[in-house]
Parts: C-alpha cells; structure tokens; sequence
C-alpha cells in the first residue's frame, strides 16, 4: 500500500498572530514588528505635552463661553457684585471642570490613536501638558470680559455690566490630566493592549 502524505514542510508553517510580513521577502518569511527607540519615544511625550497645552487657550474660550456670568454694578472706582449669593460661582467651577475633564478624555483617546506603539513618555507628556492646558484655559477664560469693566471702572461709567467668573475650586485643573489617562487607558483596554 502507498501513501501519497508527506510531512509538511516547516517553510509553509502559518505565521505567528500579530505578526507582520515583509511585502517583497522571501515567501513565508516574517518580519520582527519595529519597536520605537528611546528618541523617538521621548520626542512623541514632548509632542503629546506640546499639543495639549495648545489646545488649552481655546478650551478656555469655550468655557467663558459656556459658563453662567454674574451681573455686577460699576459705581465710579467699584465694581460691586448685583447678587453676592449667585450660585453662578459653583456653575463656573463645574463648567471649568466639565471643559476640562472631555478635553483630556479626547485628547487621551488620541493620543493612543496616533501613539500608542510609543512607551509611557506620552503618558507622562498627556499628564504635565494637561495640568498646563488646564491652567492656560483658566488664565484664558477669566479674561474674557474682564477688559471691559476695567475700561468702564477707568471711564467712570456707571451702570451694570455682565462679567465672567473667575475659577474658584483651583483643584479642577487635575481635571484635564486625569481625562487623559482615563481616556488612554479607556482606548487601551478596549483595543486589548
């Protein structure tokens, strides 16, 4: 009796899962997926770092935008506030951290989304960019109508004006750093890395 089977050949053999095959190697040949070298993983934190704080000046726009103003009375040199007990103070901090909070998820899932071969000089970069973003769109958002009460207060006028809050719980710019990294880890885990 003969048996036309033969052993397979270890060339043919399927390759490992996750593996990536060079487009014009040998057949069956597999490549060693490319890991980032310590510059270029430093240079990819900094970069994180550099586009989070850019991102800070327009976040604050928006939440002067958003936030509850107050009406305040200009009286010659004093600028009085029309009702002392607004509840627009706690508004302007949740607002603040809100803001702050979705702008760190997002830019956490990004930053996985453009970086994620990258070592965890991103995650340090999303971290103290953050925490500077967050007090750049704070500096950014209580300017916001401040101009025109000084120039009202310097001209004498007299009358009400409406103003935007100052941030009071200075504890919600953790709010940014903690987006991101909740944002990269949620991208992380949800894609099984």
């Amino acid at each position: 009796m003969s048996t036309l089977w033969s052993a397979p050949d270890p060339r043919r053999a399927a390759a490992p899962p996750g593996a990536v095959r060079a487009p014009y190697a040998a057949p069956y040949a597999v490549a060693a997926p490319a890991h980032p070298t310590l510059r270029h993983d430093a240079f990819a934190g900094v970069l994180a770092a550099v586009v989070t704080v850019l991102v800070g000046a327009p976040v604050g726009l928006l939440w002067a935008a958003l936030a509850p103003t107050v009406d305040v009375v200009v009286d010659g040199d004093q600028v009085q506030l029309v009702e002392p007990g607004s509840s627009a103070f706690i508004a302007t901090d949740g607002f603040f951290l809100i803001a702050v909070a979705l702008a760190g998820v997002v830019g956490g899932v990004l930053a996985w989304r453009l970086a994620h071969p990258h070592g965890p000089a991103v995650v340090v970069g999303l971290t103290l960019g953050g925490l500077a973003a967050a007090y750049v769109a704070m500096v950014v958002g209580e300017q916001v109508g401040l101009a025109e009460v000084k120039q009202a207060v310097q001209a004498g006028q007299q009358g009400a004006l409406e103003l935007t809050v100052q941030l009071r719980a200075h504890e919600a710019i953790v709010g940014w750093p903690v987006g991101a990294l909740v944002g990269y880890a949620a991208a992380s885990l949800l894609r099984g890395r």
